[in-house]
């Protein structure tokens, strides 16, 4: 043991060394190899986009901003791209992870999902980590949730956290420019931002309303005999939309409200001391 611990004190003091193994890289970096390497290239970005085509747009998430994207696979995503990439998170039933909570220093307390996924379809195989804590910003600005009650939310998370880790770097699926997606058929301008600032879903932060929604607001206003021609100056002048289908989740109850009095306001006189739509303050 002592040698041991000697040996370890000189190499340590020798600091860290680099050894490199097999032919330089002019020796193999040949034409011919250049040009198979860009062929793979070319086979690798058409299979990449075909696993993006497993997916929709409601199963990414921008993290970034419009001008400067930053796009990354969600739970459900994960999900739909398993089955393809024969990926399952339990071998001869027993599950493949394990998940770990810990107390964090100055309070609170994390959870750690841990451990190896394989995907037989690509013949590959890993070990991942999903954490999540309950200082989360996207958990505590969400109204009325409370750390000491939210430990399922935190579990939860760290679960789908390992899920969507290990599925993306198997299948080198990770931050996608927003070319890759388009040729996958998926439009990244309708991929939602989420405002974690204030705990919302990417659906509640910048969402549209859904089709049932919209059918609704119809039923709403037939019932208020309020019609197309009637609604659309009103959606244009208050809201800038064109169409009903671009309504946002956060305007749409006020807009029920307002369709179901019958009383859509079209000069800024009629609003008088009420607020005015789609306005904040």
């Amino acid at each position: 043991m002592k040698m041991a611990e000697e040996k370890a004190t000189i190499i340590d003091a020798e600091g860290p060394q680099i050894l490199e193994e097999g032919p330089s890289l002019p020796d193999i970096l040949t034409e011919s190899f250049v040009e198979a390497f860009e062929k793979g290239i070319m086979q690798y970005k058409k299979w990449v986009a075909a696993c993006y085509r497993l997916t929709r747009e409601s199963h990414w998430i921008n993290h970034g901003t419009a001008d400067k994207p930053k796009f990354s696979l969600q739970a459900p995503g994960a999900e739909a791209l398993m089955n393809p990439l024969g990926i399952s998170c339990a071998d001869n039933g027993k599950p493949t992870y394990t998940v770990r909570e810990a107390k964090l220093d100055g309070g609170g307390y994390a959870y750690w999902c841990e451990g190896y996924m394989e995907s037989k379809t690509l013949k590959r195989s890993g070990y991942y980590v999903g954490y999540c804590d309950s200082r989360d910003p996207f958990f505590n600005a969400r109204p009325g949730w409370k750390p000491e009650t939210g430990h399922a939310d935190i579990h939860k998370a760290s679960m789908a956290n390992w899920e969507v880790r290990g599925v993306t770097m198997l299948g080198g699926l990770r931050d996608p420019d927003p070319q890759l997606l388009r040729a996958a058929g998926l439009d990244p301008g309708k991929i939602q931002t989420i405002d974690y600032r204030g705990g919302k879903t990417p659906e509640e932060s910048a969402g549209v309303i859904s089709e049932p929604q919209r059918k609704r607001l119809w039923a709403i206003a037939k019932n208020a005999q309020i019609s197309e021609d009637d609604l659309r100056p009103y959606l244009k002048k208050w809201y800038g939309l064109d169409s009903m289908k671009d309504i946002k989740r956060k305007d749409y109850d006020k807009i029920c409200e307002q369709v179901e009095s019958a009383y859509l306001p079209m000069d800024d006189k009629d609003k008088k001391e009420e607020k005015e739509p789609g306005t904040d303050g």
